[in-house]
């Protein structure tokens, strides 16, 4: 018996057997003496002007003293820039033009995108966009001042487009889908 058993723990199945064990046995510790304190992450925090929903982070857990609570961020718009909200809306409007030809649905995007997410998208069928029209307003929440990200509910889902401001003027740098 003992032979056997020495030998099961020298084989790769028995190292992985022991190793696995440590790790559920660390896992079920963390779980049962781990902070119990909900870690929600993202809450809304105010509404701003039109309707638009700006999420910014909250602090949670308990205070040690060290920082009460996380500064809240604006975003940096540029004198005479749209602010990232606006970007956003445009974006969403000229995405869902699904009848234009390509270029010219791609041209339709351009003035709002960074040149990587056009050559991202130069390829792209707008025929292929999942939804026609937009059904509720921006939600935004902002990273930095010059980092954020919008969501927007369409008739299908939610188009989820990752922002960039330098130095104030805002661009769509990123396009995600949410099926709902």
């Amino acid at each position: 018996m003992r032979a056997v058993l020495t030998g099961i723990l020298r084989s790769r199945v028995g190292v992985a057997l022991v190793l696995a064990a440590i790790v559920a046995l660390l896992v079920g510790a963390a779980r049962l003496f781990g902070d119990k304190a909900s870690h929600s992450g993202w809450a809304p925090d105010s509404v701003g002007q039109s309707g638009v929903e700006i999420t910014t982070t909250k602090s949670y857990g308990p205070d040690d003293g060290v920082v009460s609570a996380m500064p809240t961020v604006s975003p940096s718009v540029a004198k005479g820039a749209a602010p990232p909200t606006q970007v956003a809306s445009a974006f969403a409007a000229s995405w869902l033009e699904r009848t234009r030809s390509a270029d010219k649905w791609l041209d339709a995007l351009r003035p709002h995108c960074t040149q990587q997410l056009i050559d991202q998208l130069k390829d792209v069928d707008p025929g292929a966009v999942p939804a026609s029209k937009v059904t509720g307003d921006v939600a935004l929440v902002i990273y930095s001042e010059s980092a954020a990200q919008a969501s927007i509910p369409l008739d299908s889902g939610r188009l989820v487009l990752r922002l960039v401001g330098p130095a104030g003027h805002w661009f769509v740098d990123g396009v995600d889908w949410e099926r709902t």
